[in-house]
Formats: structure tokens, sequence, C-alpha cells
């Protein structure tokens, strides 16, 4: 989040923050407040600076509501080396791909999913898998681990900081394997 948001967000806090207090003042019966609002918006000046100042609100509440549900984007290469001659980056999808060819070397893996994070240390990489119920989940698992981590740094050229496994749902291990 840049610099400016936070100024927007602290803001907009503040706003809320006074107008809670206000409701707040007047459900204990201090009616002194609706006198003041009325003398203020008593010059049609006052009332063009309040109905803007409500329309920037608004803005800014779309805005905020937009960022929030559009969520963190995701990365779409991942940088493999810098030097001299130039950068080096791979596509996310190229890594998964990698990474589905490194899986299926592995017997009783029946479905996974794989996402990708760039850490300070390198690749960070989420396996969401079903196995074979008749599989060993440890054994399985480092050799999960360690296939992907040994292709992603032979053929990727990838420094893998982790390989994070997620175990789930024994039942459908008879699903085709998709990757």
């Amino acid at each position: 989040m840049s610099g400016l948001w936070r100024v927007v967000l602290f803001c907009y806090n503040l706003l809320i923050l006074a107008i809670a207090v206000a409701a707040m003042y007047l459900a204990v019966g201090k009616n002194e407040l609706i006198t003041a609002v009325q003398s203020f918006l008593g010059s049609s000046v006052n009332q063009i600076i309040l109905g803007a100042s409500a329309a920037v609100v608004i803005a800014l509440t779309i805005l905020i509501m937009i960022s929030l549900f559009k969520g963190e984007s995701k990365p779409t290469s991942v940088v493999v080396s810098n030097s001299l001659n130039g950068q080096v980056s791979i596509t996310v999808a190229a890594i998964k791909t990698i990474i589905t060819k490194a899986v299926r070397k592995v017997d009783g893996v029946k479905e996974t999913r794989s996402s990708v994070t760039d850490g300070p240390d390198g690749v960070v990489i989420y396996l969401h898998m079903m196995i074979n119920p008749e599989k060993s989940v440890p054994e399985m698992t480092q050799s999960v681990q360690a296939v992907v981590k040994e292709h992603l740094e032979t053929i990727g050229g990838l420094q893998v900081s982790q390989v994070r496994v997620l175990i789930d749902d024994f039942g459908n291990a008879n699903k085709p394997v998709a990757v």
C-alpha cells in the first residue's frame, strides 16, 4: 500500500470516527449539535461545501471497496538471475509446468494444484494434493518436496526456499491426474 493511500485511509477513518462521536453525542440527548448543523447549513455556500465533501467521501468509499475486492495481484514472472548481460526471468506458468512434470514422477499422486510466490530467500511453492490413500503421507510428501525442489533448481534455475504441501480429501483417489 502506497503512502498516499495510507494518508487517504487515515483521513477517512478520522471522518468515520467524527461521525461516530457525533452520533454518540446525539444518542445521549445533546441536541445542540443539531442546532449547530442547521445554522451551518443556512448558507448556500456551506450547502455546496457539504455536498462536495459528501461526493468526495462517496467516491473514496467506492474506491476503497474496489481495492479491497480486487485483491493482491500475483506475480506473472520470477527473476532467475541478474548479470552484466541482463536479467533472466521465468513465468509462473512455466514454473507450474516444471512442477507438474516433477510431481508426475512420484507414484500415488492423484491431483495437484500449485501456486508460486516470490520470497526474499527464493520462491515458495504451495502444493495442494490428493494422493492414493494406501501411500504413506510423510514418505510421499518428502519425495514430492525433494523432486519439485530439484527440478525447479536444475531445470528452472530457481532458488527454492520452501515447498509447502497440503494433502486433501483421500476419498477422491480414483480421479485422474490433473495438474
